[in-house]
């Protein structure tokens, strides 16, 4: 019996996210690639891990190709292996989250900033990539405290609330539901409202840690 075809390359790409306050918008970086395959063709920044290396330390690396340091949060999301995935032969690709806050995100300096829902053809099987990585995302908000937290930052509106969960869950919250459990979770506590801005002025929420 022949012996099976192992993978020889093993890539980490990175979903970098951040929430801008201004439009109330999660977007996601991609980068145009300056070698082949694809080249300039918009892509999640990735690299191919290294014997030895941590994936942490890969998805650093890689962030840097969109002129980004070390992120707020950082966590592993899901492996991708099909097969035609690249064509440079059969790998698999381990797909990581990070999140910037809003400055840091305008500041790098290869970032290009996309919405969930105006996701363009990307390189390799990153469209992919980004819909299926998105209701997991979804599915950590409000229950993961890290990547929650790196994404609200510190203080936040109840309307900041409101627009995350409906960017990454692709549909508009339930708004008491929603504010039951902000008010239920142990690591949140009220702070007051935000400035008005006709209407009535949002909650705000703090976090405790």
């Amino acid at each position: 019996m022949p012996e099976p075809h192992l993978l020889s390359i093993v890539c980490v790409d990175v979903v970098a996210l951040s929430y801008r306050r201004d439009d109330r918008r999660v977007v996601v970086g991609v980068h145009r690639r300056d070698k082949e395959p694809f080249t300039g063709k918009p892509a999640l920044p990735g690299v191919v891990v290294t014997s030895g290396e941590r994936l942490r330390d890969a998805a650093l690396r890689a962030l840097t190709k969109l002129g980004l340091g070390a992120p707020d949060a950082l966590g592993q999301l899901l492996t991708f292996d099909e097969l035609a995935r690249d064509p440079r032969g059969p790998s698999l690709s381990i797909a990581m989250w990070a999140v910037f806050d809003d400055t840091a995100a305008r500041n790098a300096a290869h970032a290009q900033w996309i919405t969930f829902d105006a996701v363009p053809k990307l390189a390799f099987d990153h469209t992919a990539m980004v819909v299926a990585t998105r209701s997991l995302l979804a599915d950590k908000l409000w229950r993961d405290t890290t990547f929650t937290r790196a994404l609200t930052g510190p203080v936040f509106s109840a309307t900041d609330a409101v627009a995350i969960t409906e960017q990454l869950d692709g549909s508009p919250p339930h708004r008491a539901n929603l504010n039951r459990d902000l008010a239920k979770n142990p690591n949140l506590t009220e702070a007051g409202t935000a400035a008005a801005t006709g209407g009535r002025p949002p909650k705000l929420w703090k976090w405790l840690s």
